[in-house]
């Protein structure tokens, strides 16, 4: 068991040390799990209006093909919730491209991951504590959260990494 300072989950590729440079692209999460990838896909999205739907639609065929552990529809829901949130917030053109990658962990959790330009996340804590009110649409960030995902974020050097943990169905 780790302490939650050790759980950390590392994201993009490893570093590599060599004599000229190291690399400095991937980032931690603090609270989550810290695990090996079975299996990871990626694609990246147009920044335009059916990138939501795009993102469910693709996380619905990777997880269906990949065979995984969790509920599928609600990946699937989760997915769209993290791209349209970069979407609206990132404030990019809408032929930018904002990449999604789908990671399965050993313990049979998976990470969905969606990288957008934008390095920081105001008010994290608020988006995704927040709740609606009687007759109040729920937000996406709440979405997710009643689906069962861990949210967290992690800035970049190209951004921001806005991360969901989904844990496995149980028998």
């Amino acid at each position: 068991m780790t302490s939650p300072a050790e759980r950390l989950f590392r994201i993009g590729p490893q570093p590599h040390h060599s004599s000229d440079s190291e690399r400095e692209d991937d980032a931690a999460i603090p609270g989550l799990i810290h695990d090996e990838p079975v299996w990871k896909a990626s694609w990246p999205f147009l920044a335009n209006r059916y990138a939501a739907e795009n993102a469910r639609s693709h996380t619905r065929v990777h997880l269906t093909l990949a065979n995984v552990c969790v509920d599928i529809e609600d990946a699937a829901v989760i997915g769209g919730v993290l791209m349209a949130n970069a979407v609206k917030h990132s404030r990019v053109p809408v032929y930018a491209r904002i990449p999604m990658q789908w990671n399965l962990l050993q313990t049979g959790e998976l990470a969905i991951h969606v990288q957008d330009p934008r390095p920081d996340f105001p008010d994290f804590a608020e988006a995704v504590t927040w709740e609606p009110a009687k007759g109040v649409r729920p937000r996406g960030l709440w979405t997710a959260r009643q689906l069962g995902a861990e949210l967290a974020y992690a800035p970049t050097g190209a951004g921001k990494i806005v991360q969901a943990l989904i844990k496995p169905m149980t028998a």
